[in-house]
């Protein structure tokens, strides 16, 4: 899309995508060009004038290089400066966040139902992750690690073909949109009664998520949540066993975006042993901001354990957005 003194125009790149764009954009110029000509749309369009950019940095390699070719020249970018304007979501944007989050509260009270036909995990994923279209979402993925000791998140078919057996750990994750907005969430429990050494491991993630939590307050470091929940766990696993541990980052910003910029570098990546620290940050929390904290560990052939929640900053604290309860459950 060009936004100029004389209007807007937004170039679409197939010629099936018109009629939608027309219905649901009267206000905006519409036409179909071939991506591959996008720069010559938009030299003749800018007239001379710069162009500054956003989400350039998210082009296919093969469209920048014909940008350039055909003349177009991006003036600055302003990725930084909308990134500072998605911090803190507005009235609507939340409402649309809560919509998101009770739509992954919905799947996780549909989990236990769906365990109990002992179906393969994928078949589980299918027939919820359809759900959540039916009800709005316009984008769903989930995982579903079920297996004596869970591993990793597993997302595919081909990883994800056991049928629930008692004595199987289940950890379930959720992210999906409303209208642009993410939700996500994680969950976490067993068929039968929970294994001792299961519960642990749980109880160091649900550790951590409290932690995460009391540090979610405006005036804040933007950075507390990922220190609060990394000190918890030295004080929980021995030195020596931590290297053993196999994690994904223990949280993330949410909003337009899974990762949204500027509030998920403060959170490292800790299955890439060669991944940069966490990222300083100057920005404090605000209320409006949102975040997915999900503390989560796996340990080779003991189990694993993950738990997510969505978090909205208020003025008083933290809210969570889902309400599906946080305890491991047990199912039939």
């Amino acid at each position: 899309m060009l936004v100029t003194q004389q209007g807007a125009h937004l170039l679409v790149g197939s010629p099936f995508m018109l009629p939608l764009a027309r219905e649901l954009q009267p206000d905006l110029a519409v036409e179909h060009v071939p991506p591959l000509d996008w720069g010559k749309a938009l030299v003749a369009l800018a007239n001379g004038t710069c162009v500054a950019t956003v989400g350039f940095g998210e082009l296919p390699r093969e469209l920048d290089a014909a940008l350039t070719a055909d003349g177009f020249v991006a003036g600055p970018s302003l990725d930084d400066a909308a990134a500072r304007l998605r911090l803190v979501k507005d009235a609507a944007a939340l409402g649309r966040h809560r919509d998101a989050a009770a739509l992954c509260d919905l799947l996780f009270g549909r989990l236990g139902a769906e365990l109990a036909r002992r179906r393969p995990a994928w078949e589980i994923q299918l027939d919820l992750e359809t759900e959540a279209r039916r009800q709005g979402a316009d984008y769903c993925r989930t995982w579903l690690t079920v297996a004596p000791a869970a591993d990793y998140p597993r997302y595919w078919p081909a990883e994800a073909r056991r049928v629930p057996e008692p004595g199987d750990q289940v950890l379930f994750g959720v992210a999906l949109t409303v209208d642009g907005h993410w939700g996500h969430g994680i969950r976490m429990g067993s068929i039968g009664p929970q294994k001792a050494a299961h519960r642990e491991l749980a109880g160091h993630v649900e550790a951590m998520l409290e932690a995460g939590l009391s540090v979610l307050r405006p005036g804040l470091p933007l950075g507390g949540a990922e220190q609060a929940m990394e000190a918890v766990l030295a004080e929980r696993v021995d030195a020596q066993d931590r290297p053993r541990l196999r994690r994904f980052r223990n949280g993330h910003g949410l909003g337009f975006s899974y990762e949204e910029p500027l509030t998920t570098g403060v959170f490292r990546q800790h299955f890439d042993p060669g991944a940069p620290p966490a990222a300083a940050s100057d920005l404090a929390l605000a209320p409006g901001m949102i975040f997915e904290l999900h503390p989560n560990l796996f340990v080779p052939d003991l189990g694993g354990a993950a738990l997510g929640e969505m978090v909205l900053v208020t003025p008083d604290g933290s809210e969570c957005l889902l309400h599906h309860p946080r305890a491991c459950q047990s199912w039939d």
